[in-house]
């Protein structure tokens, strides 16, 4: 692995795990709403997915490497 893959993954990792801990507090402003997360900040929010994207790719940014996730209050399942 790169060291700029490997470094890419630990930023991943670091924002991932902010949005766990930061899930119920987002919650009360980005409801059923996608995420755009870098460095432990939200850079864009929309209900859909695609407007989401195509405005992370207007601002210049690389949406395949930044976190994206959904924000609901229903329980977070992940498929191993």
């Amino acid at each position: 692995m790169s060291e700029d893959v490997a470094i890419a993954l630990t930023d991943f990792n670091k924002d991932f795990k902010w949005f766990l801990q930061s899930r119920e507090k987002l919650l009360s402003k980005y409801k059923n709403k996608w995420v755009a997360i870098s460095n432990n900040k939200i850079l864009d929010s929309d209900e859909n997915l695609t407007t989401l994207i195509k405005r992370l790719k207007a601002k210049g940014l690389q949406p395949e490497q930044i976190l994206i996730q959904f924000l609901s209050r229903e329980p977070i399942e992940a498929i191993l």
